[in-house]
């Protein structure tokens, strides 16, 4: 295999991967390397409408990726437990993907915790249910993203919400390794009894 034949598969390999990804932010940009990389293959081969149609595309997800990183996402919370109804609708709706975060996690507790909606542009994305101990840490039972959503931005906010109400530290525990990853990626630390942990 000649290194143009590299380039081209390469291209293949990176769009196709693009197409799997939930997160339009993760498409966007994958789905731009991948035309970028065709856009060099069509040139080096002098495959002129596979340059053409690559460029275009580029400029595309560049402009969309320009409108995404200009335009912030708002966000603000609402309690969970005052939309009942709507509350039982999304954990329904999303229960086997929350099983597979969070398996240990039943809803006939549900009225032993705090729980919050996180809306992102007025949709919800986040369901967060916790309780806080008298010594101002939360124990996080639960914290679920929607797939579309998983990109840090919630956690921070979060992180946000338990700074104002005065909560100094985090704990929670999972064994999800896509969450484990999550966590980390927002400074949690795991220590010697399993729990992830994170001060505020």
């Amino acid at each position: 295999m000649n290194p143009i034949e590299i380039i081209g598969y390469t291209a293949s390999i990176l769009v196709a991967i693009s197409l799997t990804m939930s997160q339009i932010l993760k498409l966007r940009v994958i789905n731009l390397l991948g035309a970028i990389t065709f856009s060099i293959y069509g040139f080096l081969v002098g495959a002129y409408p596979v340059l053409f149609v690559n460029s275009f595309i580029t400029f595309i997800n560049i402009y969309y990726l320009y409108k995404f990183y200009k335009n912030k996402d708002s966000f603000e919370i609402i309690n969970a437990r005052d939309n009942p109804e709507y509350f039982a609708k999304f954990y329904n709706h999303y229960f086997s993907d929350i099983l597979n975060f969070f398996p240990e996690f039943k809803i006939d507790d549900i009225d032993k915790f705090d729980t919050l909606f996180i809306l992102r542009n007025l949709r919800p994305v986040n369901l967060v249910v916790y309780r806080v101990q008298d010594n101002n840490i939360a124990e996080i039972i639960l914290d679920y993203s929607i797939k579309e959503y998983r990109d840090f931005l919630n956690g921070k906010y979060l992180l946000k919400v338990f700074k104002d109400i005065n909560v100094n530290q985090l704990v929670t525990k999972t064994e999800n390794k896509q969450h484990q990853i999550y966590l980390k990626r927002i400074g949690f630390v795991k220590n010697d009894f399993n729990l992830y942990v994170k001060k505020i």
